[in-house]
């Protein structure tokens, strides 16, 4: 008899710490919920805000700061609808240009693909400002394109140095047609040949 109250009271305790084992498991698994709910609850409204506006902080002073693609400008310009800070870049492509050039007898064409960025769609849109002005941006740059040399653009940084002189010609064309140069902000090589 004595060895069947000895194999009870083991199982009792045994029944004590499986149910202790339990709870603490249960207890576990409800705060890793919840902090996982806290978490992800404050990433979802720090995301929410970022979806409406771009925000920058600055390191030095901890200031938030709302990034806007408007620009601020003379009223001797042609004036546009400042685009709002969800603003997405527009782009205005022109037609391929394939021009000859001074290829030093290594080459004798130059092709080149561009696209301007801006995101005012009154300038680079469809029916945009620089639409209107296509005539006039293709012959500058085609003679731009036609005094280059094989030796200038064959180099590391040949290409960007002329992608920033195509950017000072229709700069030069859209101030000259009272538009305000900067609203072009960059313009993109997408094909770059010399044959």
């Amino acid at each position: 008899m004595a060895e069947e109250e000895v194999v009870e009271e083991k199982k009792k305790g045994g029944k004590g710490l499986i149910i202790a084992l339990i709870v603490l498991i249960v207890l576990l698994l409800v705060g890793v919920g919840a902090l996982a709910y806290l978490l992800l609850g404050a990433s979802s409204e720090e995301g929410g805000a970022s979806s409406d506006t771009e925000v920058h902080a600055s390191a030095e002073h901890g200031e938030i700061e709302e990034v806007s693609h408007a620009k601020d400008y003379s009223p001797k310009y042609k004036q546009f609808e400042a685009p709002g800070p969800e603003a997405v870049p527009l782009y205005f492509v022109m037609d391929k240009f394939v021009v000859n050039f001074n290829g030093e007898g290594k080459a004798k064409f130059l092709a080149v693909d561009l696209q301007f960025l801006s995101y005012y769609p009154q300038v680079v849109g469809p029916n945009g400002e620089m639409e209107n002005l296509r005539p006039i941006l293709k012959n500058d740059i085609q003679r731009l394109l036609r005094n280059q040399t094989f030796s200038q653009l064959d180099t590391a940084e040949g290409p960007d140095h002329l992608r920033a002189e195509i950017l000072k010609v229709v700069h030069k064309v859209l101030e000259a047609h009272n538009i305000y140069p900067d609203l072009v902000e960059d313009v993109y090589m997408t094909r770059f040949v010399m044959q």
